[in-house]
């Protein structure tokens, strides 16, 4: 039976608004990125001219490093790297806090090199499975925990979290000055991080089999030259054109597929935001205000900004305007803690527990909440004492 061309009309109306509706729900901070980039156009409209200045706003550097560190995760997760680790480091353990001091501490250590969403993504799972029958409270506690950890823990390294990366890169921070400015933040972090874990009962636990992954030593050995070589563009050895032009060879070459996992949206979402930011240095009066709303107050700016549109879109847009990039990374990064929105790595752990079995997701956000808050605070105090903020 044929459908009447009015009927048919509506029906693909339909299917493309629920198309666009699930979209927007999946990519938030892309829309809101994109939509950012597309009305700061107006004060520096993409006519043939400006086009040069358009090219020079998008930092291609962090672009390419930030594609070759996601494309050696995938590929590292593909080799079944991840999955062995969560096995072998969970063997033999039994009682309850015992679980969740240890997946608190690989969460911390883990996000320093494969960054706070990965590491999130890899043992939020395993979490779940080994508390599936313990108390709520147990597994509530545990998850705030291991978000906390994975948030503070990677801001530890150059490639810990995307922020971290883009100022490394666009600021030509020192190794060492980066890790001196974020040792002090980094230990109280380890300690906040397990903190809550003597709330938990160190009772027995039902033992949970994990299923044996073998290892794919061909692509194992691949990406670990392949990350070796992001290591070596991190520290300036070799330039980003050679690391991703040789990561992007070595894929089609051997491993196609791991392209397909590749986090193209955060891509997309950084060159949408150095568009929408090199567009507003285009206004004089606006980068005077905002130069002047800086000003000696980057840490506290940049850690609220974040709690509103998320601690990396604030690194990009902050970044604009001022040179103080010791006291954006020392704020961009605690401003990871507070809502679930100043770490896009939280929504990670929110998402996937809310769609488990028996989540009490009003409870969790609320424990959630109030430990974020005061850690906040907590953090911005230590900046104040350091004579940083």
């Amino acid at each position: 039976m044929t459908l009447h061309p009015q009927v048919q009309s509506r029906s693909r109306a339909r299917f493309l608004a629920d198309r666009i509706r699930t979209f927007i729900q999946s990519e938030a901070v892309l829309t809101i990125a994109a939509l950012a980039a597309i009305a700061s156009m107006a004060a520096f409209p993409p006519v043939l001219d400006n086009l040069p200045a358009y090219l020079d706003a998008i930092d291609l550097r962090t672009i390419g490093l930030l594609f070759c560190l996601m494309t050696v995760v995938a590929g590292f997760t593909r080799a079944g790297l991840l999955a062995r680790a969560r096995t072998l480091l969970t063997r033999g353990q039994s009682g309850a806090r015992r679980i969740v001091l240890l997946l608190v501490t690989i969460s911390f250590f883990a996000s320093m090199v494969v960054t706070n969403d990965v590491a999130l993504i890899s043992f939020v799972p395993l979490t779940l499975l080994l508390l599936q029958h313990a108390a709520p409270r147990t597994l509530i506690i545990a998850l705030v925990a291991q978000t906390v950890a994975a948030n503070l823990g990677s801001m530890m390294t150059p490639i810990g979290n995307p922020q971290n990366i883009y100022l490394y890169s666009t600021f030509n921070i020192n190794l060492g000055t980066f890790l001196a400015t974020l040792a002090p933040y980094g230990i109280l972090g380890l300690a906040a991080s397990l903190l809550p874990c003597v709330l938990i009962p160190n009772e027995p636990l039902a033992a949970n089999e994990l299923r044996e992954t073998s290892i794919n030593r061909q692509l194992l050995a691949i990406y670990s030259v392949l990350f070796a070589l992001a290591l070596a563009c991190v520290g300036r050895i070799v330039s980003w054109e050679l690391c991703t032009l040789v990561t992007i060879a070595a894929c089609l070459a051997f491993d196609c597929s791991v392209l397909r996992h590749i986090d193209y949206s955060l891509l997309a979402t950084f060159v949408c935001f150095f568009i929408f930011v090199g567009n507003l240095k285009h206004v004089d009066a606006l980068v005077t205000a905002l130069q002047g709303l800086l000003a000696g107050r980057e840490v506290l700016v940049s850690a609220l900004t974040s709690q509103v549109i998320s601690n990396v879109p604030a690194a990009i847009m902050l970044s604009g305007f001022t040179h103080n990039a010791a006291s954006l990374l020392i704020g961009t990064n605690i401003g990871g803690l507070g809502t679930p929105v100043a770490s896009l790595a939280s929504l990670i752990t929110l998402r996937i527990y809310a769609r488990s079995g028996n989540a009490q997701t009003g409870r969790y956000l609320l424990y959630f909440l109030v430990y974020n808050v005061i850690l906040l605070a907590l953090f911005l105090a230590l900046a104040c004492v350091l004579g940083q903020a």
